[in-house]
């Protein structure tokens, strides 16, 4: 893949990040928008199932921009916990969308943990976002979004063993929301999906190939 160091600015703060076009495909390619799970936890653009996600993804030809969030990193800025965070993405967003070869109806937005939560809470803001794949989200994100209305093609994943988002109750909360909506369960694993990087990004990749 050729990945392009890109900065970007999202209210006042400048933003850094990886943007990732395939080489053996023809444009104009349908990219991802990944975001990053929590910094307290570590979390940033480099992330094993962000960064496995992209990789997976330049094998389909499909094109990715991961970034870090404000205060992450060396992206500028102030950590606001999801709030100012929703303008990152939504600016993370328009760089794909005025990137040279990027087809603008078939971009798709991902989120991990933290990263799918600021997708719920800011939802309104994303409607350049074609689909939307939400890895883990925090049930409170989901009961607080417009989500059950919503149109697009929407994949969940989380962990059996997920002691933050609980499977089960994830599962009552998606019985509201608007078709069309898949749920994947990861057996024998937790919040951190470690050693299943690989599986989430493929199960990513497929649904955004086949829906967007």
């Amino acid at each position: 893949m050729r990945q392009t160091a890109v900065g970007f600015e999202s209210k006042k703060a400048a933003l850094e990040g990886i943007l990732s076009t395939p080489e053996d495909f023809a444009q104009p390619y349908p990219m991802l928008v990944v975001c990053h799970p929590h910094p307290t936890l570590r979390g940033n653009m480099d992330s094993p199932i962000v960064t496995a996600i992209c990789t997976n993804a330049d094998r389909l030809g499909i094109a990715t921009l991961r970034f870090n969030f404000r205060g992450v990193e060396g992206s500028e800025g102030q950590f606001t916990n999801g709030e100012t965070e929703q303008e990152d993405v939504k600016a993370a967003l328009n760089l794909a969308r005025n990137w040279p070869g990027i087809d603008k109806k078939r971009i798709a937005l991902v989120g991990y943990s933290f990263g799918a939560g600021v997708i719920l809470r800011g939802l309104r803001n994303y409607k350049h976002a074609a689909s939307l794949i939400l890895i883990a989200p925090p049930i409170s994100a989901v009961q607080a979004s417009p989500i059950r209305g919503d149109k697009r093609p929407k994949l969940f994943i989380v962990g059996q063993n997920d002691r933050i988002v609980d499977s089960a109750e994830l599962q009552r909360e998606l019985d509201e929301v608007r078709e069309p909506v898949q749920f994947r369960e990861i057996p024998e694993t937790d919040h951190s999906l470690r050693g299943h990087e690989q599986e989430i990004a493929d199960r990513t990749v497929q649904f955004m190939a086949t829906t967007v």
